[in-house]
């Protein structure tokens, strides 16, 4: 008897040490109860990666959505190496940044995987990157292409404006509600390149609005941006806006999330 009850204490203790031994690396991450969700799109990794520290400062960690992999120079692949080992997700943006609705509708979806899908994720992936996300090039988009890419991806990401006279808060489509978010394929966000500047001087404004809408109805909220920095080239985000966003996150006790965290 003695004998059966060692047996079986070493058979249940030995089920579970494994996690025992890896601790929480095992354990699924806690559900936030509210989050951000920020993304950078196209190949402006070496402004990307002078951000590190600042990102570090704030405990955040983010998106970056690459395209034209297959163009990166050693210099750029380097720094999306030393993003992902700071905690930021990389994720796919298409081998040529092109326009989804459009080419399934000249050539057809198989065409479109084969030439925009298949190729962006094999090198990703034999870069050391295989994605688990893909972000629309210009947010183009339908029902028909999120189911076909979700065989290959996790979570989506398309996009809206917004439109004149209308707060942020109140744009419906880029918040989720937390418990919601594994059901949705593909999350909307809105862009917020140039916020604070001339050229959109409410934006900063609207932003933390719609930050503290997320964290008071239990939501996450999405946006996007392409470039960090103070002048370009591009659409971009000048990096005293972003250190605004992040510091407002913190405060109110809004978690910064990559796709990669959301279940």
């Amino acid at each position: 008897m003695r004998f059966l009850l060692l047996l079986l204490c070493l058979l249940l203790f030995g089920s579970i040490s494994p996690a025992a031994e890896n601790g929480s690396a095992l354990e699924a991450k806690p559900a936030p109860k509210a989050g951000v969700v920020l993304t950078f799109d196209d190949r402006n990794m070496n402004q990307w990666v002078k951000q590190i520290p600042l990102f570090q400062k704030y405990n955040a960690q983010v998106t970056f959505f690459v395209d034209h992999f297959q163009t990166l120079t050693p210099q750029q692949i380097d720094a999306l190496k030393q993003l992902k080992a700071a905690g930021h997700t990389i994720g796919c943006h298409g081998a040529r940044h092109r326009k989804a609705v459009d080419y399934v509708r000249a050539h057809g979806m198989e065409r479109y995987l084969k030439d925009e899908i298949d190729p962006a994720v094999k090198r990703m992936t034999d870069a050391g990157f295989p994605p688990t996300c893909f972000a629309y090039p210009s947010s183009s988009r339908n029902a028909e292409i999120d189911q076909a890419l979700l065989k290959t991806f996790r979570h989506l990401r398309g996009g809206t404006g917004l439109p004149a006279g209308q707060r942020m808060r109140d744009l419906k489509a880029i918040y989720v509600p937390v418990d919601q978010i594994a059901d949705n394929g593909c999350l909307i966000g809105t862009g917020i390149d140039y916020a604070g500047t001339e050229k959109r001087p409410d934006y900063l404004v609207e932003i933390k609005d719609a930050m503290d809408h997320a964290q008071q109805r239990g939501e996450i909220v999405v946006f996007y941006a392409h470039n960090i920095s103070d002048k370009g080239p591009g659409h971009h985000l000048q990096p005293r806006v972003l250190e605004a966003i992040l510091a407002h996150a913190q405060q109110i006790g809004l978690a910064t999330l990559t796709y990669d965290d959301l279940p």
